[in-house]
């Protein structure tokens, strides 16, 4: 298990330096534990998400005694209107220190019941913001001699899941593209630093909140997602993603499960599949036949 130094206030305002972060994605689940975290630290948190409603009970939440969250409704996969929001915050807050890329949909659906164009929107949404959000920001933050891109990939974006076929690709995408741009960095000796995250599983609204192509398959999905998965709660991966910031981790793994599936990749390699679907098989045709 990687070690990683404990989240506290301090370290949190020193990493910032008084410039501001950004968050997307911040409606729920770990987007808005990231904000509310760093509020308390007194950073000022640009949040942003598709869901207004949402966003606002993001913003009505957050623990008081912090900084003010910043709320604009945006959808990541809109590339003009990423690039607008960012000409937007950077000309009224200046260029952030640490961007969080944190948007994500999924689709549970075997691939031949797939919705194609759920499926095109989820990669739109999972890798193309991650692209426009970086791309858009990145030029400010070298303007502004460094700062921190942090990307959210996952576990399924370091093994593909049964199910999750689109999900999977738009995550594996956001990897790739990740540490191709980290590499670039590094050899233009930029002051910026790409990170990316892969979470296992999230107690998160993301199950419940899935396109399902059968609601018998949503309800078999959502009591085991909730209920008997074991995972890491939101607010233990918002303070997992910004000790991996803080500690300079390339690749933030969140949870012991994601951790495992990381080691069982690099150990195995693609003999991981078969024993894997022994034991997962029966849950996912489950899933997909329900």
């Amino acid at each position: 298990m990687p070690w990683y130094p404990r989240v506290t206030d301090e370290r949190l305002r020193r990493l910032c330096g008084g410039r501001p972060a950004v968050v997307t994605g911040a409606g729920s689940g770990m987007g808005r534990e990231l904000a509310h975290r760093l509020s308390a630290a007194g950073v000022r948190v640009l949040v942003s998400d598709i869901d207004d409603a949402a966003l606002g009970e993001t913003v009505t939440s957050s623990p008081g005694g912090g900084a003010p969250l910043v709320a604009a409704g945006l959808d990541v996969a809109d590339a003009d209107a990423v690039a607008a929001y960012v000409h937007d915050v950077v000309g009224r807050e200046g260029p952030p220190a640490l961007v969080l890329n944190n948007a994500g949909i999924t689709m549970v659906a075997g691939v031949h019941e797939e919705d194609d164009r759920h499926a095109r929107r989820i990669m739109a949404v999972n890798f193309g913001g991650v692209v426009n959000g970086t791309t858009a920001f990145l030029p400010h933050l070298e303007a502004a001699g460094g700062g921190h891109i942090v990307n959210t990939s996952s576990a399924f974006g370091l093994l593909g899941a049964p199910a999750q076929s689109a999900y999977s690709a738009s995550k594996f995408a956001v990897r790739g593209f990740s540490e191709s741009v980290q590499k670039q960095l590094r050899d233009n000796g930029s002051p910026v630093r790409i990170q990316i995250v892969c979470p296992g599983a999230v107690h998160t609204a993301i199950a419940r909140r899935a396109r399902y192509v059968d609601p018998a398959v949503r309800d078999f999905v959502t009591r085991g997602f909730d209920h008997r998965l074991p995972g890491t709660r939101p607010r233990a991966a918002a303070a997992a993603i910004l000790s991996g910031v803080v500690a300079g981790r390339d690749r933030i793994l969140v949870g012991p499960d994601a951790r495992a599936l990381d080691i069982g990749v690099r150990v195995f390699a693609g003999a991981l599949q078969r024993p894997l679907a022994t034991i997962t098989g029966p849950v996912f045709r489950r899933m997909i036949v329900a």
